[in-house]
C-alpha cells in the first residue's frame, strides 16, 4: 500500500488543505499528515501557532488530510500509467 504526505491548517477559523505560503504563515493551526491511502496514520505533527486547538479541530484536519491523501494517491497511480 502506498503512502503520501500533506499539510493542513486552520486560517481565519477555516480548515484548509495544502496551505500555500501565505496561508501557512498566517495559520492559527499548522498540521502535517503522512497516511496510507486506506487512511492508516504514519505520522501526525500539529502546532497551535497562535494558541491551542481542540480535538474537534484536529479530527476535522485529519478528515481533510485523508481526503487529500486519497486524491494524491489517485494522481500517483495515474502518473505511473
Amino acid at each position: 500500500e502506498g503512502l503520501a504526505a500533506i499539510s493542513c491548517g486552520i486560517n481565519k477559523e477555516t480548515p484548509i488543505l495544502d496551505l500555500c505560503y501565505l496561508e501557512d504563515s498566517a495559520a492559527e493551526v499548522d498540521a502535517n499528515f503522512v497516511m496510507t491511502e486506506s487512511g492508516k496514520i504514519i505520522e501526525v505533527q500539529g502546532t497551535g501557532e497562535q494558541g491551542t486547538f481542540s480535538r474537534a479541530q484536529l479530527d476535522e484536519l485529519l478528515d481533510l488530510a485523508g481526503k487529500g491523501i486519497k486524491k494524491l494517491m489517485r494522481a500517483q497511480r495515474k502518473a505511473r500509467k
